[in-house]
This record gives structure tokens, C-alpha cells and sequence, in this order.
């Protein structure tokens, strides 16, 4: 009945990722995508580049496609609700990324019973180990989750929660990121002070980081398992653990996702 199987609406770092992956796995085929970006610089590149058809206006993008994914800032958001929502049919699934955004706030813009998907993710999307989490309301057309978590599986996990969880799952993974940057910049900066080149630092600090993150996701071991078996006895790990606990890393850390949570549903609260 449409035409597009997915529009995409802002083709920025997230959008554009998103895209590029769905066609390298072959998810939905590029002539069963149209996108939309006001800049029209970056639309006509990504037509050039993967062969999607560009939308003449949002209007246009929702009246042609089955789903129709916002990868847009929040700001903009209720502006570009404002042009689609006469638009959309109960035939068709919204699927937003724009963090913050609550599925009611979306429903008051949209004039029929339009099923809606949120979804959290994080910038390790852009290279296929993202975290997603998605949530939704009780409008959804049969097979429209599928759909969903297998678009947001190229990129990397996803989760099914309740709405309420999404701020803790922004505060957990959404920022999550940029709390591993920090920790693996000072790991560089320690090996950095006992003699490694900066590049050899920061090649090892983050190999280190990956590769404990494969091994509880690989191994299904719990970390603190994980964890006792590079402790020997008396050893340097153990030693340096130590220093780890003195300075209250793991408090830092809970402080800090709760923090990031709090701020997240003070955003929604906006």
C-alpha cells in the first residue's frame, strides 16, 4: 500500500547511521527508503552514496512510508510533528530516537491511534555495538516490534522496557558512553606517566576496555566473577583495585548514572 517501507526524518551522526547499516545488512532494500533533512546538501550525498530516494518535504516522507523513523533533535521535534501529524494513518508505526521525547508528548501531535515506538540508543550505533531500548504504546500494528528490533539489531542489542525506564537506561547506556571515554583516557594517562607513548596507550587502554566488554557479554559471567579471576593473590590487580575502592570509583559511577537518570526526567518534565 506504500510506496517507501521506511522514511527517515534528519539524516545527521545518528540518522545517517542508522541508514547506512539497514542497507549493508540488507534489512530493507535502498529503493524502500526515502529520507528528509533541511539540509538538502546532506539528503542529495546520501542519495549519491546508497541510492535512497530523497522526500520533497516531511509531509511528502509520511504520506509515502509504512514507518516513518524521527532522528531529529529534540528541539525541532514538535515542529516536525507539526507537519506530519494530519498526515500519519493508523496504518502506519512512528519510531522516534529523539531522546527525552515520551510517547505522550508524540500522541498529541498525531490525529489518529498511530502506533509509536520510542527508542533510546547511544553513539556506538554508528558502528554496530550500540544499546538500544525500546518502548511503546498499545496502538502497534502486528509485526511493527519486529520490525523494530531488527533494524536496531544491525546496530547492536536491544531491549523491550516500560516507558518509566527509559530516563535510567539514558543516565545507564544513553551517557554511558562518554563515562568509558573518560575512564579509558585516564588509563592512557597512567601508562602515559610510566613511559608508553600516548598512541601505545590509548591503542592498549582501549583494546583493554573492549575486550572486557566481549568477555561478559560472550561468557555470560557475572563482572565480579569476571573480575576474581585476574586477582591473584597478592598481585598487582588486587593492588590496584585497592586504590580503586579507596577513591570510591564505583560510588562515582552509581552517582553517576543517577544523576544522568535524574536530569533525563527533569528534560520529559520540560
Amino acid at each position: 500500500m506504500f510506496e517507501n517501507e521506511l522514511g527517515i526524518i534528519g539524516t545527521g551522526t545518528m540518522g545517517s547511521a542508522l541508514l547506512r547499516t539497514i542497507i549493508k545488512n540488507n534489512v530493507i532494500k535502498n529503493d524502500k527508503i526515502i529520507i528528509y533533512d533541511k539540509d538538502t546538501t546532506v539528503s542529495e550525498a546520501l542519495f549519491k552514496e546508497l541510492g535512497v530516494k530523497i522526500a520533497q518535504n516531511n509531509a511528502h516522507l509520511a504520506q509515502t512510508s509504512k514507518y516513518i523513523l524521527l532522528a531529529v533533535k529534540p528541539q525541532v521535534i514538535n515542529t516536525v510533528l507539526e507537519e506530519i501529524g494530519s498526515n500519519i494513518t493508523t496504518e502506519q508505526t512512528l519510531i522516534s530516537i529523539a531522546a527525552g521525547v515520551a510517547l505522550k508528548h508524540i500522541d498529541n501531535y498525531i490525529n489518529n491511534d498511530v502506533g509509536i515506538i520510542r527508542i533510546m540508543t547511544n553513539t556506538p550505533l554508528m558502528i554496530g555495538a550500540g544499546a538500544s531500548a525500546i518502548a511503546h504504546n498499545n496502538n502497534l500494528n502486528e509485526g511493527s516490534i519486529e520490525f523494530v528490533k531488527k533494524v536496531f539489531n544491525t546496530g547492536g542489542i536491544v531491549v523491550e522496557l516500560d516507558e518509566e525506564h527509559l530516563d535510567t537506561v539514558t543516565g545507564l547506556s544513553g551517557s554511558g558512553p562518554a563515562y568509558f571515554f573518560v575512564i579509558i583516557e585516564a588509563l592512557a594517562d597512567g601508562g602515559v606517566k610510566m613511559g608508553l607513548s600516548r598512541k601505545v596507550a590509548i591503542k592498549l587502554a582501549a583494546q583493554t576496555a573492549l575486550g572486557a566488554a566481549k568477555l561478559v557479554l560472550e561468557t555470560g559471567k557475572h563482572p565480579g566473577e569476571l573480575k576474581d579471576m585476574v586477582c591473584s593473590p597478592g598481585g598487582t590487580t588486587i593492588t590496584a583495585l585497592h586504590e580503586l575502592e579507596k577513591a570510591k570509583l564505583r560510588a562515582t559511577l552509581m552517582r553517576a548514572v543517577e544523576v544522568a537518570t535524574e536530569k533525563s526526567r527533569t528534560l520529559n518534565e520540560s
